[in-house]
């Protein structure tokens, strides 16, 4: 089998891979269809919702390259926080995720503001209109478990950034999922009872969470993400046609321990 073929069978099978590790089975419903209810609470059990806390960096970077987007696709948008916070100074923001229940959330929280929401998966969005900015936090890449992913992902934000355009994301380092995504955890929240455990194997890391509310029945949500290293990034946003500018570490949680558990990166195009 020759490479190209070998490259074209690598991509399916990862992309099936990915399928399989946001669902819990054939059965339930898509990875964060529980999750999503209760997202927002959960955040704030830790003080401000990371949106908010990584704002000013985010900012900074776009108001450098671009100053304030006319247009903005806010990629893996979640339940709408980040992109929410985009919606001022005359922007028009398009958020994009792949989860209905995240897009529920999301239209719930944004409702009045100058945002379209799309249901589509990074890998593969067309929005058919170039924009002066894409943003992609939460961590959101480190879902796609294949490098030929990551490629695929970046070589969309590029199809959709006008010359000059910026592209702004983050990353969770090998040093937070050693963190963050390794000792089983129990949380309350107002209303709930979250338990996350974890699963380890090489550079990925299974989440498996059990929520329990009064009168009803647990709910469950499986998550599956992996870190990449600095040189993986590198190459694929060079593969993409994007030219990188910037990475900072950083840790926006005055309670966990270590100074690089965040990646923030900056890439344009042309």
């Amino acid at each position: 089998m020759d490479r190209r073929r070998c490259r074209r069978r690598r991509s399916g099978l990862a992309a099936e891979r990915l399928i399989a590790n946001t669902t819990e089975s054939a059965e339930t419903a898509p990875a964060y269809s529980a999750f999503a209810e209760i997202y927002n609470a959960w955040q704030r059990l830790y003080g401000l919702e990371y949106a908010v806390l990584v704002a000013p960096r985010v900012n900074q970077r776009l108001a450098h390259h671009v100053g304030r987007p006319r247009t903005l696709i806010d990629l893996a948008c979640g339940t709408g926080t980040h992109t929410v916070l985009q919606a001022h100074g005359g922007t028009r923001v398009i958020g994009i995720d792949l989860s209905p229940a995240m897009l529920h959330q999301a239209r719930r929280r944004a409702a009045g503001r100058p945002i379209t929401f799309l249901q589509a998966d990074m890998r593969t969005f067309d929005t058919h209109n170039p924009v002066d900015a894409v943003t992609c936090l939460y961590a959101s890449l480190n879902h796609l478990l294949d490098p030929e992913d990551l490629t695929r992902t970046f070589t969309r934000v590029a199809a959709h950034l006008r010359p000059g355009g910026v592209f702004v994301f983050d990353l969770n380092s090998k040093h937070a999922f050693e963190t963050l995504w390794r000792d089983p955890v129990t949380e309350h929240g107002p209303g709930f009872t979250l338990h996350r455990r974890f699963n380890t194997k090489g550079a990925q890391t299974t989440m498996r969470l059990r929520i329990e509310r009064p009168n009803h029945p647990p709910a469950h949500d499986t998550l599956t993400a992996r870190s990449f290293r600095e040189s993986i990034v590198r190459t694929s946003l060079a593969d993409a046609g994007l030219t990188f500018r910037d990475l900072a570490h950083f840790n926006p949680f005055p309670s966990v321990p270590g100074t690089k558990l965040k990646q923030l990166w900056t890439a344009t195009y042309r």
